[in-house]
């Protein structure tokens, strides 16, 4: 009895040992540290942030937890940065939004998808305040330009009509700036009606002057009109954008060595570069560019938080693609990170980090 009761409780500990075993991933030692290489996307891993923040990195802080290790975070600058980092070893995992691509499976091993996306289309929504809207078009910084050079061609041409007058004209006979604030008001006549007076009695030179002067208002002032009109042109051309179909002729803005910048590409179409939300939303108000071609929630997050309702994501999503945690090639990490994303599936923990992040309209 006593030698039955002994292999009864050695295969009790041999079936407990065997199920741990099973529960514990057995190729990752305990408390280990693993290096994450991460890059800003929002909302994916926020920038400008003192600790990682963003959907990406909630996601993997619980597959840690569940794995049993530790992070020790690595900060590149753009993504493309990303599956090197894990290829060459100087990182043992990657997230951020990493597209799942052919290219990108033979540089890296990837997890199991953990968020569906695409690309979609952003531009400048339509706004009801049209004069607003018109006010913001406007390139300011052009137009100022523009008018301090008219002002120094206008002093220019002042000073040539008291050169002319001050010896014919009694009201140029007084002290320089009294008598340049007559050729001010003579040269915007002129500007103005073409015309000087003396019809009759003109001078050779005042009659090649006049026409002169003219001539050079009129070119100000239709430089002043075309700067602001086409502006105006550019500040409406966002409505005819509604989906990929619309985007040949366009200016397009989009991420270089992206899945976007590659699709772009591979219709013709070029780019301007876009390095942030920043320079893109500023691009897009400035009528530098008239829609930006990227990542769905990326787009859907810089136009909600951003964009102070002056931007707008339009059309459907199109290019799917899906996005994966990047480990080296063979690495024993891909298992018990799946099986992880797996249980998060099945708990419903993914689905809170989720609702965190993204509303359910998105």
């Amino acid at each position: 009895m006593n030698v039955l009761a002994r292999w009864v409780v050695a295969l009790t500990c041999l079936a407990l040992t065997a199920t741990t075993a099973a529960q514990t991933p057995a190729d990752i030692p305990p408390a280990t540290t693993l290096r994450i290489a991460t890059a800003p996307v929002a909302p994916f891993v926020l920038p400008q942030t003192a600790l990682p923040e963003g959907f990406s990195i909630d996601l993997w802080n619980e597959i840690a937890r569940r794995i049993g290790v530790q992070s020790s975070w690595t900060k590149l600058r753009t993504q493309t940065e990303l599956l090197d980092a894990v290829k060459r070893g100087d990182a043992d995992v990657a997230i951020a939004a990493i597209t799942m691509t052919p290219k990108g499976e033979n540089i890296v091993d990837f997890t199991l998808p953990y968020f569906d996306s695409g690309l979609q289309i952003m531009v400048r929504a339509t706004n009801e305040n049209t004069f607003m809207t018109s006010l913001r078009a406007i390139p300011w910084l052009a137009i100022g330009q523009l008018l301090a050079i008219t002002i120094v061609i206008v002093f220019l041409l002042a000073n040539l009509v008291w050169l002319l007058e001050r010896r014919r004209d009694e009201a140029f006979r007084k002290p320089y700036w009294r008598a340049i604030g007559e050729g001010l008001w003579v040269t915007m006549l002129i500007i103005a009606t073409g015309e000087h007076g003396e019809r009759e009695a003109a001078s050779v030179w005042k009659r090649v002057l006049v026409p002169l002067m003219w001539l050079i208002g009129v070119v100000l002032i239709a430089q002043l009109t075309a700067t602001v009109t086409s502006s105006q042109t550019v500040a409406r051309l966002e409505s005819n954008i509604r989906g990929p179909d619309d985007l040949p002729g366009k200016a397009i803005g989009s991420v270089p060595g992206t899945v976007a910048a590659e699709y772009l590409a591979q219709r013709g179409l070029s780019f301007a570069s876009v390095t942030g939300a920043d320079e893109g939303i500023r691009m897009l108000i400035q009528g530098d560019v008239q829609a930006i071609v990227f990542d769905a929630p990326t787009l859907q997050y810089w136009a909600a938080r951003r964009g102070n309702g002056a931007l707008a994501v339009v059309g459907p999503i199109f290019r799917p693609e899906k996005y994966g945690i990047a480990v080296a090639n063979g690495s024993a990490l891909r298992k018990p990170i799946n099986e992880a994303l797996l249980s998060m599936y099945e708990d419903g923990t993914y689905e809170q980090i989720y609702g965190k992040w993204f509303s359910r309209g998105n």
